[in-house]
């Protein structure tokens, strides 16, 4: 079987996905090309995947470059179906597809919000998104929070147009390894200290965390000393940690490099902290409860759905009041319901079903014989 990927913005979850999913064992027979930008993603495929498992064929990040690249592939590749991961890579991509006998199917790897179709034009990109997941062969959702939210603002779509296959991690990766050890390595002493692993971005909920902590400072300046870890470069960095400089709280925050070992990183920590506003289906949280570490999240769709029937506490979004109270709440209580949930976490997140179910979703729509 031969299967063409195409990803706009191969970061985060996108990225980590290809990893998770296609890393696995299920795709050995399966020849994978990817179009996608080149930056940093190379290395990543060969260091991350096994070797060759992902073709990379780069291109620019814009709509003339990747259908120009799509347009090369299908006429020279025989590729036996499409799998465009996001929806503007879908997009160009079912602009060239939708004439086409070769299947092209799409994983929406982001949810839609009040505001997204508001707003001068907001009608016609409505309408252009009504046409790319109704003229898709078919649309994947990665929990069900997100295919909910599909048909939330798209109620006239088939029942079967959108089919969920929940996301999944490597959970081997995360049951074992030791802890990195950031106490001493940061000179922390007893200092509780906190992960934050997400993006410089609104989406993530940084600047709540940051008000959360200048909650528990301003409570208790004796007792409550967190230490704040972050990890990786990039979005708004500079403007959040100018925030912070001007809250007074420039010791209570550390910026560290990203890192590819986050088993280690994340047993390096007491307790991790994710005030998204909105997700998909968030892997972090998987990961952090595959490794037996606390974890405090929000109501917000996608995550929700993860953290549910879990030890983790779970906040309102945007309520740094309530976000204060369960990180200083979870830091008191330590780890132990943590550390029992653990054996349920490696089974219920493991990536293995959902490539599975993948692996069989590409055979029956491409045609290809079982055990190929």
């Amino acid at each position: 079987m031969k299967v063409l990927l195409v990803a706009r913005w191969p970061v985060g979850g996108i990225k980590t996905y290809f990893r998770y999913i296609y890393g696995r064992r299920t795709f050995e027979n399966v020849e994978i090309s990817l179009i996608a930008p080149a930056d940093g993603l190379k290395e990543f495929l060969d260091t991350q995947l096994p070797v060759g498992r992902i073709k990379l064929l780069p291109v620019k990040g814009d709509g003339k470059s990747i259908r120009a690249r799509l347009k090369v592939e299908l006429a020279t590749g025989n590729y036996d179906l499409v799998h465009s991961h996001g929806f503007s890579a879908s997009f160009f991509v079912q602009q060239v597809m939708w004439k086409r006998k070769v299947p092209h199917i799409m994983t929406a790897h982001d949810v839609f919000l009040p505001g997204t179709f508001k707003g001068g034009g907001g009608w016609l990109k409505k309408l252009a998104m009504r046409w790319l997941l109704g003229s898709v062969f078919r649309v994947l959702s990665v929990s069900q929070d997100a295919r909910n939210n599909i048909y939330e603002y798209f109620p006239r779509l088939p029942s079967k147009q959108v089919k969920n296959i929940t996301n999944g991690i490597d959970t081997d990766f995360f049951s074992k390894g030791l802890a990195r050890d950031l106490r001493t390595e940061l000179n922390a002493g007893h200092r509780p200290i906190i992960g934050f692993f997400g993006r410089f971005m609104a989406q993530k909920g940084f600047r709540q965390l940051v008000q959360a902590i200048e909650i528990l400072v301003n409570q208790s300046p004796a007792a409550m000393k967190p230490l704040v870890l972050t990890f990786g470069w990039g979005g708004f960095i500079r403007e959040d940690f100018a925030l912070i400089e001007s809250k007074g709280l420039k010791d209570y925050f550390i910026q560290l490099p990203g890192t590819n070992d986050m088993p280690a990183a994340i047993r390096g920590v007491d307790l991790v902290v994710m005030p998204s506003r909105w997700e998909a289906c968030p892997l972090l949280p998987m990961e952090v409860l595959s490794c037996g570490v606390p974890i405090v999240g929000t109501d917000c769709v996608g995550l929700r759905e993860v953290l549910s029937n879990t030890p983790a506490k779970v906040v309102s979004v945007g309520n740094a009041e309530q976000l204060a109270v369960a990180i200083s709440e979870q830091l008191q209580e330590g780890g132990e319901r943590f550390f029992e949930y653990q054996p349920l976490a490696l089974k219920r997140f493991s990536a293995h079903e959902h490539a599975q179910v993948l692996h069989e979703l590409y055979r029956e729509i491409s045609g290809t014989p079982p055990n190929v």
